[in-house]
């Protein structure tokens, strides 16, 4: 396509009024040539108008809910919490459960080391904080314990 004839561009040309084309495009593996009129019928262009809209602030009540007589137990390292010694076991504690200080409640695996968390106190498990595999951080609650 290198060499293409100015009569072959002009018969193009006449193809596209002919047809009221108004783009034709040929393509080869060295180039393409494209070939663009502005049309044959009145073309009406919508002006869009674009309108910035401003987001107002979203503000959320946070309600903190007390936990009266409710010991949290916060995890003492980071990594991906697991509630139950095997995907195939029951977990160690379930809401309800009343366990007793130096119980394990649960695993969390920090760089593929599974470490055992006990627990501090004793009572009933009244809530459980954190999903099963899910990452949980330094800190974080746990589980809420009724003493």
């Amino acid at each position: 396509m290198k060499n293409i004839e100015a009569k072959y561009i002009e018969k193009l040309v006449d193809i596209m009024k002919n047809n009221e084309l108004t783009e034709v495009t040929l393509e080869d593996s060295d180039c393409s040539l494209l070939i663009k009129s502005n049309g044959y019928k009145p073309v009406v262009k919508e002006k869009t108008v674009v309108q910035e809209v401003v987001a107002e602030p979203v503000v959320e009540e946070i309600v903190v809910e007390e936990k009266k007589n409710l010991t949290p137990i916060k995890s003492n390292m980071i990594g991906v919490f697991y509630a139950k010694p095997s995907p195939n076991d029951k977990p160690f504690v379930q809401v309800g459960d009343e366990i007793k200080e130096g119980q394990t409640i649960c695993i969390i695996e920090t760089i593929k080391l599974m470490n055992k968390i006990a627990s501090d106190v004793s009572g009933k498990v009244v809530e459980i904080c954190i999903e099963d595999g899910k990452p949980v951080e330094y800190g974080q609650v746990i589980m809420y314990v009724e003493q």
